[in-house]
Formats: C-alpha cells, sequence, structure tokens
C-alpha cells in the first residue's frame, strides 16, 4: 500500500497563471498526476493553502496547510504531519507526465529515511519517500531559519535513484518534466499529443 501527497501549494511565478490548473488535453494538470497516483496509492492527499480550488477533485483528500509561509518546505511539513503509516510518497502537482512504474519503483527502492531521484544530476526532493523519522529534523530545520528544501535533503541521510535504474519503465525520462514555463508547456504537450497519456 502506498500513500502519496501531491504538494499543490505553489503560485506559479515563472508560469504566469495557476499550473495546476492549466489543461492539457481534456484535463488539468493536477488531475493528470492524481489520476497516476491514483493507480497505485490507496491514499491520495493534496496539500495545499487554498484547497477550495481543488474541491473538484474526486476521491482525494485535501490537507490544509500547517505552516503559513509559502515554500515547499511547508508541505512537506504538512505531509509529515499527516502520515498514517511510516513512509510517504511525496510529490509535486505540476508533473503530469509521471508514470505509475516509475512510483511504484521509488516505492519498492525505499531505504530510510530518505529515497529520492537524481536524474541528470538534478535531485527531485519533490518526488520522493519521506520517513516519518525526518519530522523532528525538519522541524529543528524551519525553526532554525532553514528555508531551502534540497538542503534539508542533503543534511538527512538518503539513498538515490539515477536514470538508468528506470530507462526500462520510462525511457524518454517523462515522469521529471515539470511545467514550469511556457516552454515546458509546450514540450509537454507535444508529448501528450504522442498518445502518452490517455
Amino acid at each position: 500500500m502506498i500513500e502519496a501527497f501531491i504538494l499543490a501549494g505553489g503560485i506559479s511565478r515563472r508560469f504566469g497563471k495557476d499550473k495546476l490548473l492549466h489543461p492539457i488535453g481534456h484535463k488539468r494538470v493536477i488531475e493528470h498526476v492524481v489520476d497516476a497516483l491514483k493507480k497505485v496509492c490507496h491514499r491520495v492527499c493534496i496539500v495545499a493553502k487554498d484547497l477550495e480550488k481543488f474541491s473538484f477533485l474526486e476521491d482525494v483528500e485535501l490537507i490544509k496547510d500547517l505552516l503559513e509561509k509559502q515554500y515547499p518546505l511547508a508541505g512537506l511539513y504538512t505531509a509529515l504531519r499527516n502520515l498514517s503509516m511510516d513512509k510517504a510518497l511525496v510529490i509535486s502537482g505540476d508533473m503530469p507526465l509521471v508514470k505509475e512504474e516509475v512510483i511504484t519503483y521509488l516505492w519498492e527502492s525505499f531505504h530510510a529515511p530518505l529515497t529520492l531521484y537524481k536524474v541528470k544530476g538534478k535531485y527531485y526532493p519533490l518526488f520522493a519517500l519521506y520517513h516519518k523519522e525526518l519530522l523532528t529534523p525538519l522541524e529543528n530545520y524551519i525553526n532554525t531559519g532553514g528555508e531551502r528544501l534540497i538542503d534539508f535533503v542533503l543534511k538527512v541521510p538518503h539513498k538515490t535513484i539515477k536514470e538508468e535504474e528506470i530507462l526500462a519503465y520510462d525511457p524518454d525520462l517523462r515522469s521529471f518534466i515539470n511545467m514550469n514555463t511556457p516552454e515546458e508547456e509546450e514540450l509537454i504537450l507535444k508529448i501528450y499529443g504522442e498518445g502518452d497519456k490517455d
């Protein structure tokens, strides 16, 4: 059983409008992520400051950020405070091409307290598995002024999964395309048009 927390509290600064509600084909970006997770997860939660805008989603839990500050650490902190298991998948809501096989591989590769992907030299702290034991270190990091998620990730013991391990499941590494800019949207639309997603 897999439980997942989708972090959806960003303000889409670079995209220029709310990217999670932007359509890709006949679904919004966040719906693509939710649908992929539902195929392999028994519990799917949306973590955000404004829950009302996601009220159209079905069979998901809506959880309000526990911290006022606008940064990914708030979403991670809220997720760790709401675990029903020892660990959970924490993923960004702007990855509409994520494949369920890549999610499953991450879950099966878990090594406490943190397992994350590192693809083409880039860490993906918002496509990672976090153990509940990280809640106290995270609280300490936040209380001492820490703000950058990647800095926290690199401070704690972690295991990385590199791209060569998952090429059999996602040869073009489409699961790791975030929709942060109009250029990335164009790329996602091109891939989506090739029939990669339903």
